[in-house]
């Protein structure tokens, strides 16, 4: 086990010069599977230079039958550019293996951060009670070429756990996730959570999408007692704060409340 470290790399990108940040998650041998473990993981906010992302994006999706109508070998969408999304990618020896977004919508911030409102009006109820941020995890994606299940399983948990962590850097009190019905029972399992409203089409695709919703309390306590995989440190949520930058910034106004995170 290591501890976990955030640098900025002082490399170019290709749409500005802002540095990409790299998260080190801290990680243990609780989860069987490859030797490579764990990966690299980037977190990039608006500005910075996603097109491995979403180059992979385009790959797993049209490898699933479902081909983003806008082609070119990438995709992306209107959320992508806000500057309250942030997109996590998971390199293995250079290359780009798996990313999903995580996009933060806080109580002074309109419902639209969250790309998912308008296919699921269950999302409005639970805006108007959430008491921080509700953030939304989705477009997930794991490079189709990778066969071995082991490590295909080990990649999905290693992004999943990021996300959380950035749910609980940017101090959220509701998680927000969209999956395919083979992927609802790994969350009910892992964090609890439960389907809530009518599973809708969620672009692109024509297979319904479930929409699960969580309080990170509730999820938290969840994750300590079932899979030590998922505790986080403190160490974990300092790193993700500083990749996340931007996007969890918060008007001066807004005192936000130290959060216990649990080891």
């Amino acid at each position: 086990m290591h501890s976990t470290t955030a640098s900025k790399l002082a490399a170019a990108t290709q749409s500005s010069d802002v540095p990409v940040v790299t998260f080190t998650p801290r990680q243990s041998g609780i989860l069987p599977g490859t030797t490579k473990f764990p990966f690299d993981m980037h977190v990039t906010t608006v500005g910075m230079d996603r097109s491995d992302a979403f180059a992979l994006r385009y790959k797993a999706y049209d490898a699933a039958g479902y081909p983003p109508e806008q082609g070119a070998g990438s995709f992306s969408d209107p959320a992508d550019g806000l500057a309250t999304t942030a997109v996590i990618a998971a390199y293995d020896n250079g290359k780009c293996v798996g990313t999903l977004r995580v996009c933060f919508s806080y109580p002074w911030q309109p419902i639209s951060n969250l790309p998912c409102a308008p296919y699921f009006p269950a999302i409005r109820a639970v805006k108007a009670v959430a008491t921080s941020a509700v953030v939304e995890v989705g477009r997930l994606a794991i490079d189709p070429d990778i066969t071995n299940t082991s490590y295909r399983t080990t990649l999905y948990a290693a992004l999943v756990r990021a996300a959380f962590i950035a749910a609980q850097a940017g101090g959220a009190s509701d998680i927000l996730l969209t999956a395919r019905p083979t992927a609802v029972p790994f969350y009910k399992a892992m964090l609890g959570f439960k389907p809530i409203g009518i599973p809708a089409m969620y672009p692109p695709g024509d297979e319904p999408i479930t929409l699960l919703a969580g309080s990170i309390g509730d999820a938290e306590k969840k994750q300590r007692a079932q899979n030590a995989f998922f505790r986080i440190t403190p160490e974990e949520i300092a790193s993700m704060r500083i990749a996340l930058g931007e996007a969890i910034a918060q008007p001066a106004h807004v005192a936000r409340q130290p959060r216990r995170i649990g080891v």
